[in-house]
């Protein structure tokens, strides 16, 4: 009697069985990777989650329809064509501040998401405080803040209403300042100018240089030298003690040629008149400048 023969298992090709392990993982992953898509690709666009509103305030001149224009263009498009720029949790904060900010006169902006529907955009304006202009050409001119920042260019403007500075060894240029130390060179400058127009005395120009010297120049003629180094209260009292005494008590804008207030205990008087006059708004230096020079201690 023959022996039955059992049949040996058939077993894949461990190669194949890898294969399949392969196969298999990779529809899985794409499945996942394609199920999360979807969800994002929905979620994203749901208009629970979408920015639908942008406000604009601040300032007093500016164009805040514009503003919201740009802001709004920012907010069109996806973010590899899959998140919409509009999502609450991924909107481009940052290019939003930033092209806002480009726009002339707006400083100080600020972008807020107030809600997952709404933008907030709010920002100040810069306000005309003088002019800063080329000496080579006065017509070329562009707008001071209150702290000496330039942040635009100005028209051709007539009339003394902004007193104009002058800065030979700079030319004006948007978003610079035409002061040595900024901020600090303007106030001074700018509070001696104020001293002098409450006196009656009219200051149209000053011209600043490196070296911190400030030449006030006067409607009526003449001109006073002072240095941003000494305070402009310094520099007032001592024209004051000047004109206080007997013998300079007559000086006015229009009877000197200068008055040199730059070195504190010392005052350079100068009532010789040029002998020409300039049609220049700038401050000349005098072929004569010296004689005719009187030190007051």
């Amino acid at each position: 009697m023959k022996a039955r023969q059992t049949k040996k298992p058939k077993y894949l090709n461990p190669a194949t069985v890898l294969l399949l392990k392969q196969i298999f993982l990779g529809l899985l992953v794409f499945a996942s990777v394609s199920l999360l898509i979807s969800a994002v690709w929905y979620i994203t666009r749901l208009e629970a989650f979408s920015i639908r509103t942008v406000n604009v305030s601040g300032g007093y001149t500016i164009d805040k329809q514009a503003v919201k224009k740009l802001a709004e263009a920012e907010l069109e498009g996806t973010y590899l064509k899959l998140i919409p720029k509009r999502f609450s949790y991924f909107y481009p904060e940052t290019v939003v501040l930033e092209k806002v900010s480009q726009f002339e006169r707006i400083k100080d902006v600020e972008v807020e998401r107030v809600s997952r529907h709404e933008l907030a955009i709010t920002f100040g304006e810069y306000v005309p405080d003088a002019l800063w202009c080329d000496i080579k050409d006065v017509k070329e001119c562009y707008f001071l803040d209150d702290q000496g920042f330039a942040f635009a260019v100005a028209p051709d403007l007539s009339g003394a209403s902004l007193l104009r500075y002058y800065s030979p060894e700079i030319e004006p240029e948007n978003n610079k300042y035409p002061f040595a130390t900024t901020t600090t060179d303007y106030q001074n400058a700018k509070q001696l100018a104020q001293y002098l127009n409450d006196y009656g005395w009219f200051v149209t120009t000053v011209e600043i240089n490196s070296n911190r010297d400030a030449f006030y120049t006067f409607g009526a003629g003449g001109e006073i030298k002072a240095t941003l180094t000494l305070s402009a209260t310094d520099t007032m009292e001592n024209l004051l003690t000047l004109i206080g005494s007997e013998e300079f008590a007559h000086l006015a804008p229009g009877n000197f040629q200068y008055l040199d207030l730059r070195f504190d205990t010392r005052v350079f008087v100068n009532e010789e008149l040029p002998v020409s006059t300039s049609t220049a708004t700038t401050t000349v230096a005098s072929e004569a400048e010296g004689e005719g020079e009187q030190v007051v201690e």
